[in-house]
């Protein structure tokens, strides 16, 4: 979502990338078993490597996309989450929102969490659904103030997480809170967890992975 156009938020515009990602995601279909476990989300979930990180899962497909918002994750729900028909699914999204493109309100994106979770209720009423928080941004490399655009830091992040508990009331979801996880004493994101301000190294993905497994069991 770098690109430096005149953009209309009322028409999200789909880059190449997104949609090859699209594709290898709906591919994954014809291989897949019934009772698996689904990632889905941005580009944090993408780059996880599930056998390496979550070993004890059978079965767990990655159908995070680089680059998506809450909202096209929502329209896109059908092909990355329900076809799978998996027995639980980790959600998590929310930082693209805040880039220079849709820069939508904690708020909106809650909601879209919350629609995404009824329709994979309604759908699949046995599968177990997890809201992962975002992760924190180093804000000096990613933060509004740095790069004048958006709305990206880690206080409206961390808002995000306020309004999943807020908007979202069924006992059905459970919250998971990664952020702290990748924060020092003082609620600081270490640095050296990250590769590039936003994405995260494997001591990150350690330390959020570790986090996700102790609240999870």
């Amino acid at each position: 979502m770098r690109e430096n156009m005149k953009y209309d938020t009322n028409q999200y515009q789909l880059r190449e990338p997104v949609l090859k990602r699209m594709i290898q995601i709906i591919s994954q279909h014809r291989y897949c078993e019934s009772g698996g476990t689904v990632f889905y989300g941005d580009s944090i979930t993408e780059y996880c490597d599930l056998k390496n990180w979550y070993p004890e899962i059978e079965n767990a497909y990655n159908c995070g996309i680089g680059g998506i918002t809450s909202d096209m994750l929502l329209h896109f729900i059908d092909e990355g989450v329900l076809k799978y028909q998996p027995s639980q699914v980790f959600i998590m999204v929310g930082t693209n929102d805040l880039g220079n493109t849709i820069m939508a309100s904690p708020r909106d994106i809650a909601l879209n969490v919350k629609e995404m979770v009824e329709i994979i209720h309604f759908n699949l009423p046995q599968c177990r659904i997890y809201i992962l928080s975002c992760i924190p941004c180093l804000e000096k490399i990613h933060g509004y103030k740095t790069l004048k655009a958006g709305i990206r830091s880690n206080d409206v992040l961390k808002m995000i997480y306020k309004e999943y508990k807020r908007v979202i009331p069924y006992g059905y979801a459970h919250f998971i809170n990664v952020y702290p996880a990748l924060c020092n004493k003082k609620g600081e994101p270490i640095e050296n967890y990250y590769i590039d301000g936003l994405h995260i190294n494997d001591e990150g993905y350690k330390a959020m992975t570790e986090e996700v497994r102790r609240q999870v069991e």
